[in-house]
């Protein structure tokens, strides 16, 4: 699923590449990915995009003052831009035909298609914007308000992937987060010292706007078809040495989740086996 960084990264993208351009048509063509019915979808035509934004996981298509698109890309969610004459395929969720005969569109491959749009006047009416938390990279995200999130007893990666306290954050990176921070992923936040706070803090600015800068000089103004992270240090790097230590990547597995980490620089040589583990501590 993209996070923070590939959005960010994505809305300049879309920013170079749509804002200013006039919709001729919209369609939605997958049945329930438009989660809102008033206004319809339709009410699009006619409009130029103003603005492209970011918030938590969620990204806004904004025509007029009331008037927005919000799209959650999910786990396979991808833009892509196309002439308007290209056959629309099962993959397409929805369509935006600009004037100049182009099309903007949502593609989502595989079996399991659950991306969103709502089209509303207010994004404050989507629930993924209006239960997000503070966004991590903004002024208003301190090592005081750090802080006080994590007097709540819970594992680091825990608060780190709940959208309601810091918005934006995912598996991925909160597994290079906690790496960078030195930090184990099942250490209890509430356990942390003021010196390890700010070191949770400084990783996660410094880990965020790394990635930032680094997919931003891959990908440039092209729309990111998947998420970059061959640059990542530990996600996804099961039994290759750390870059530190040397010492093997553990994983650690529960379901559908993943996390990986540094037994020497995050838990002190002591492995964990699996997410079950976790709730014995």
């Amino acid at each position: 699923m993209p996070e923070l960084p590939d959005l960010e990264v994505l809305v300049d993208a879309l920013t170079a590449r749509v804002v200013g351009r006039e919709i001729a048509a919209a369609r939605a063509l997958r049945p329930g990915i438009l989660k809102t019915i008033d206004p319809p979808f339709e009410a699009l035509i006619g409009h130029s995009v103003r603005k492209v934004s970011r918030r938590a996981k969620l990204l806004t298509l904004t025509f007029e003052p009331d008037l927005h698109a919000v799209v959650h890309l999910m786990t396979a969610g991808r833009f892509v831009l196309c002439r308007s004459g290209t056959k629309s395929t099962k993959a397409t969720g929805f369509l935006l035909t600009f004037s100049d005969g182009e099309d903007l569109r949502l593609i989502e491959n595989g079996s399991i298609k659950l991306a969103s749009v709502h089209l509303v006047r207010d994004p404050g009416q989507v629930k993924g914007i209006a239960q997000a938390g503070v966004e991590p990279l903004s002024g208003a995200f301190t090592v005081a308000g750090l802080a006080n999130l994590c007097c709540v007893r819970r594992q680091a990666k825990t608060l780190l992937t709940d959208p309601r306290a810091i918005a934006g954050i995912g598996t991925a990176y909160a597994d290079e987060i906690l790496y960078a921070a030195r930090l184990s992923p099942i250490r209890y936040t509430s356990t942390l010292s003021p010196e390890e706070v700010a070191r949770l803090y400084e990783a996660i600015q410094g880990v965020l706007s790394g990635a930032i800068d680094e997919i931003r000089a891959r990908a440039g103004t092209n729309l990111i078809e998947d998420p970059l992270r061959d640059f990542m240090k530990v996600y996804r790097k099961e039994g290759e040495p750390c870059p530190v230590c040397r010492t093997p990547i553990a994983e650690i597995r529960y379901a559908q989740t993943r996390t990986y980490y540094c037994p020497t620089c995050q838990t002190k040589g002591e492995g964990v086996r699996d997410r079950r583990a976790w709730l014995t501590r």
